[in-house]
């Protein structure tokens, strides 16, 4: 939809959430070039609101549900808040045949990932004005649900511990981590124990690593026998 009413009722639909302020959800799917030409507000402003919104539901998400070291989040976190799963996201729903585009931009038969991406962030937003921000955490985190567990299968440092035991189901784990200061530094030793035989072994600068590298040790292990 490039021009002429906004149809909010399959919008609404779509999303399952009514609007309170049905203009806040309309200026979620206006883009710039639209704004321009018209004299009203882009998406641009809800966008910048999405984009935390959306940045504290997945890190809360990800540090509740995966024993991943600091480094491991945020790389996951990266993958999840970026343009390709929030324009799936988008493209799976068809809401971005509702965005309101300009002359110029409606020429583009196929919207770009950015623009797609945006229109979600600033959907998230829309939603945190209009509903609070616990809608808005709930409206992410079902709309990347399928995100989450596609990325988690396939990303190599989604959390190993997790996929030990579910590999193991029924098995006695146990992991024995020790701290060690090496000369002003501290290091943390962890092996793991399947059914009281070691196997697998790992370090790190944190007991959440060490133990994640011995479960990535006693998953190859495992995979070679």
């Amino acid at each position: 939809m490039q021009r002429g009413v906004f149809d909010y009722e399959k919008v609404e639909k779509i999303i399952g959430i009514k609007f309170k302020d049905k203009k806040l959800l309309q200026t979620a799917f206006t883009h710039s070039s639209f704004a321009n030409e018209h004299k009203v507000e882009s998406n641009e402003r809800l966008e910048f609101l999405g984009d935390s919104v959306l940045g504290v539901a997945v890190t809360m998400k990800l540090f509740k549900d995966f024993s991943l070291s600091e480094g491991d989040l945020s790389k996951f976190r990266q993958k999840l808040v970026s343009e390709e799963p929030l324009a799936f996201v988008v493209e799976e729903l068809g809401l971005d045949g509702f965005i309101l585009k300009g002359k110029g931009e409606s020429k583009n038969k196929v919207d770009s990932k950015a623009i797609k991406a945006d229109l979600f962030e600033a959907i998230v937003g829309a939603i945190c004005l209009d509903s609070g921000f616990e809608a808005s955490q709930r409206f992410v985190l079902k709309m990347l649900e399928s995100v989450f567990r596609e990325y988690g299968k396939t990303l190599d440092f989604v959390d190993a511990k997790t996929k030990l035991q579910e590999r193991l189901a029924g098995s006695k784990i146990f992991y024995d981590t020790q701290k060690f200061d090496l000369s002003g530094f501290f290091e943390y030793r962890s092996v793991v124990k399947i059914n009281g035989v070691v196997s697998g072994s790992g370090t790190g600068h944190n007991k959440k690593t060490a133990e994640q590298e011995a479960a990535k040790q006693a998953l190859l292990k495992i995979t070679k026998e």
